[in-house]
């Protein structure tokens, strides 16, 4: 059976389980460059898949992509990683071998400062776009969600009369996510102002639904109005959960308002938050003490 054969199965049995339109679009972007690899290099069969295939693929990545970030290209064989544990499973495959994902760099996640956010949240008017995209970082930085949840979101969603919304996150995983006051002042003015038929909260200005690349665009621009160059939408969300374990939000209750399926993608947070509270208070430095005793014994 060919290479292209099973992988419309691989994309037919995914969509019967349901996996979500963005999940979908990053194996149809990912998986038939491999298979092109693959036929170009005589490998047109499941049959002729051999056991060191992956880390050959991983190779020519490495050795082709220049410039790439390790972190995208391990991305890249995340999901040749899942084709070929799918054929295995399914007995089309047995010498899959040992599957290692390329070894990234791990981002240093710099938070937002309150001055940064103040800053941000003073870039915007009053018009329609104004509002609206003030909304969309409020959003990120109040509630904590993804770019694609705000995309996603359903005005008969938001509940007013408690400030909470349903969230549906990854795996169409729904969660009620709180949001404050002054979120709240800013969902009323922009009920005013959107087109009220269309199911999607956020609009473009003819009335329909924005788009992942919408927000994408716009933040290219909120980094040179702002200044703020590392500036993109999940750093608002890793802002947000920064703060709420600083301000003494629970570790438990943080991996549920996020979403998250592990504790332990959440502990990250309480790294973060123990540096941002060393940052925020004064810094004392036993040099400074040393050469101000010092100071005193000469003034003396």
């Amino acid at each position: 059976m060919t290479l292209c054969a099973v992988y419309q199965q691989f994309l037919k049995e995914k969509i019967s389980e349901g996996v979500t339109e963005h999940t979908l679009k990053y194996y149809k972007y990912n998986l038939p460059k491999f298979i092109e690899w693959c036929v170009d290099n005589k490998i047109e069969n499941v049959e002729d898949v051999y056991t060191h295939l992956f880390e050959d693929y991983k190779l020519y990545l490495i050795e082709n992509k220049n410039g790439t970030k390790k972190i995208s290209l391990q991305t890249y064989t995340r999901a040749v990683k899942t084709f070929l544990l799918w054929l295995n499973e399914n007995e089309l495959l047995q010498n899959v071998g040992k599957l290692k994902l390329i070894k990234a760099e791990i981002a240093n996640i710099v938070p937002l400062s309150d001055v940064e956010v103040k800053i941000l949240l003073n870039n915007f008017d009053n018009s329609y776009f104004g509002i609206r995209n003030k909304l969309m970082v409020m959003f990120m930085l109040d509630s904590g969600l993804r770019r694609g949840e705000v995309v996603s979101l359903e005005s008969k969603n938001i509940f007013m009369h408690n400030n909470t919304m349903l969230v549906n996150g990854k795996g169409e995983k729904q969660r009620l996510v709180p949001f404050g006051e002054e979120t709240k002042r800013y969902i009323n003015r922009y009920f005013n102002m959107r087109n009220e038929y269309e199911k999607r909260f956020f609009q473009k200005e003819d009335g329909t639904p924005i788009t992942d690349n919408t927000i994408k665009m716009y933040f290219q621009d909120l980094k040179e109005s702002t200044g703020i160059i590392r500036l993109h939408p999940h750093l608002l969300r890793h802002t947000f959960a920064t703060n709420y374990i600083l301000y003494g939000g629970d570790v438990e209750e943080l991996r549920i308002l996020l979403g998250h399926t592990s504790l332990q993608m959440t502990m990250k947070y309480v790294h973060l938050a123990t540096q941002q509270r060393i940052l925020n208070q004064r810094y004392h430095s036993h040099i400074d003490k040393l050469f101000c005793q010092y100071d005193n014994k000469l003034a003396q």
